[in-house]
């Protein structure tokens, strides 16, 4: 499939994904209007559909009927978000990528600590597909990593099924850019979808932005959000409200007393340093 039929594709998905947040906000505006004389809101999203979506996601509903607006908006940013998140498996290890590009083939982005492991990544995509990626590049200085499907290896029904990230170039080098960010994005709600490491559906959490902090395990000032993570996530992506990319898992903390490996506090690369990364890379490749 060329690459002017894969860039239709993405446009096609990402109208259909906005379409599904206006249908969304419509239909909650709608419910909480008074129904005058000669008038009716009609519900375009069926109750039961909404909650057995709701219960697939694991998102907590309004009520026995009706849903918020933030969280109807959060069930469908999960079914973009899903489409842009992948299990990558090396030997004994697994976690999760993200799609970051998809010219002339695939490009996923993850975690160095997994990807050093090997030189080919099976990568497993959400309608259970699976294809081989070799590596491309790692950072010399971050937990980043990038791995590449051949075009030839790409199937139309992956092409479909899959949504390269939007990511938000936020600067963190900055004093005056760490309280930029802070004073747009702290507090704001986010939802964070990884690989579950035994199954072929994905992970998600939903929590708030703390914000940036510096952390030295990283080298750099990563995003800190109020939101769990778990084995598997790690190289998954956390969202915000409209979609966006935030960043990229890549560890968090654990309480002392948990019984299970689960991190309260997630610690995820920032776009920015992803997108700078992987232009060095393609860069060296030249």
């Amino acid at each position: 499939m060329g690459i002017n039929m894969k860039k239709k594709l993405r446009v096609f998905w990402g109208i259909m994904a906005m379409l599904g947040v206006c249908m969304v906000m419509y239909t909650a505006v709608c419910e909480k209007l008074p129904k005058k004389a000669g008038y009716a809101a009609a519900l375009y999203v069926p109750v039961q559909a909404a909650a057995r979506l709701a219960d697939t996601v694991g998102l907590r509903t309004a009520g026995k009927r009706e849903f918020e607006v933030e969280e109807q908006i959060m069930q469908i940013v999960y079914q973009l978000a899903r489409r842009s998140i992948v299990k990558v498996v090396v030997k004994d290890a697994a976690g999760s990528g993200v799609v970051w590009n998809i010219e002339g083939g695939i490009v996923i982005a993850s975690n160095r600590h997994l990807l050093m492991k090997d030189v080919t990544a099976e990568i497993v995509f959400g309608n259970g597909e699976t294809a081989f990626a070799d590596v491309i590049g790692y950072s010399k200085q971050y937990d980043i990593g990038f791995v590449r499907i051949p075009e030839s290896a790409v199937t139309g029904s992956v092409l479909r099924d899959i949504y390269e990230v939007v990511p938000i170039l936020y600067e963190t080098s900055s004093e005056e850019a760490r309280m930029a960010f802070a004073s747009l994005f702290a507090g704001q709600r986010i939802m964070q979808v990884g690989a579950v490491t035994s199954q072929k559906t994905c992970n998600l959490s939903v929590g708030d932005v703390i914000g940036l902090k510096y952390m030295p395990l990283f080298q750099t000032d990563v995003l800190e959000t109020a939101c769990f993570s778990r084995a598997g996530m790690s190289g998954g992506g956390v969202f915000d409200a409209q979609g966006h990319f935030l960043g990229m898992i890549s560890g968090g903390e654990v309480a002392e007393d948990a019984e299970l490996r689960e991190a309260q506090i997630t610690y995820s690369i920032p776009p920015a340093l992803i997108a700078s990364e992987y232009a060095e890379i393609i860069r060296r490749e030249r």
